[in-house]
């Protein structure tokens, strides 16, 4: 009495605006849960009827075929200053990867050029002592989208301004850097002198250069989520167009759960002769 039946056809992407979405209903209500699809209809209909000068989903999309195929850069940060924005980054991973994660064309030839990159990420809170320092010096360079809300839904004000003054100073760290000169003077202002000097320049100079998208939401209602998703969703089929590949399935995830039917028997039966060493040794193993 407890389960609710879904349609065999619901899709398991681009679903949280269908039948999908009733634990959202449930959170949020009915009203919540409609601004969340209005939201989204403003950006698909903007989708639909800007030029594409101005047409956001385009434009972003865009700068990820140039950082991707141009600049050659194999992966995509996603970084919310918002900690009810967690999940983000994990929810891209599926939209953005299980989308463009190929490297055939719709009619079914190999493609000659890079598709869709790593998306990974996390909140920048735990991000600037996490992975920021291989952001801003690592030798990869990686482009990041941050995220951010203007008006909190909290009383803790100073708390809020001194986040968005971190994340204006990451981005604005990452595409500036700091030359050797400029990191002499910085030591020397703080009093250090002589080989100290030199060697805390060399570690803390940095060529910046590296790029950054930032996105400011008012608040963050239904209604902006909804702009923000349909935002990612409508970047990801662009760039799925322009690299020629149907982002509409899944078949490499398609042969683990084929595998995965047949393996399962043999937990119980033991190996079943698959010519797989390396197969039937963890069934043997999971067995005893």
């Amino acid at each position: 009495e407890r389960i609710l039946p879904m349609w065999d056809w619901v899709g398991g992407r681009y679903s949280l605006w269908s039948a999908v979405g009733l634990p959202i209903v449930a959170a949020i209500g009915e009203s919540g849960f409609k601004e969340l699809l209005a939201g989204a209809a403003a950006v698909d209909d903007h989708f639909r009827r800007e030029p594409l000068g101005r047409n956001l989903p385009v434009l972003v999309a865009l700068l990820g075929i140039w950082q991707r195929n141009v600049a050659g850069l194999p992966s995509h940060a996603v970084v919310p200053y918002d900690e009810r924005l967690k999940s983000l980054p994990e929810y891209l991973q599926q939209l953005d990867m299980e989308s463009n994660g190929k490297s055939v064309g719709a009619a079914g030839e190999p493609l000659a050029r890079a598709t869709g990159p790593l998306i990974w990420g996390g909140i920048g809170t735990n991000a600037q002592h996490a992975f920021f320092q291989w952001l801003h010096q690592g030798s990869d360079v990686v482009p990041v989208d941050f995220i951010a809300v203007r008006d909190p839904d909290h009383d803790y004000r100073e708390h809020h301004r001194q986040l968005i003054a971190n994340l204006l100073a990451q981005a604005t760290a990452l595409m500036r850097g700091r030359n050797l000169a400029e990191t002499r003077e910085a030591l020397r202002t703080q009093g250090v002198t002589g080989a100290e000097l030199e060697h805390r320049a060399a570690h803390s100079c940095f060529a910046g250069n590296r790029p950054s998208n930032l996105i400011m939401l008012e608040r963050l209602s239904p209604r902006a989520l909804g702009n923000l998703l349909a935002l990612y969703e409508h970047k990801v089929f662009v760039q799925s167009w322009i690299w020629g590949i149907n982002a509409f399935d899944q078949w490499g995830v398609e042969l683990g759960k084929t595998l995965a039917s047949s393996i399962e028997p043999q937990l119980d039966q033991g190996p079943g002769g698959d010519d797989d060493p390396t197969l039937d040794h963890w069934i043997e193993w999971l067995r005893r």
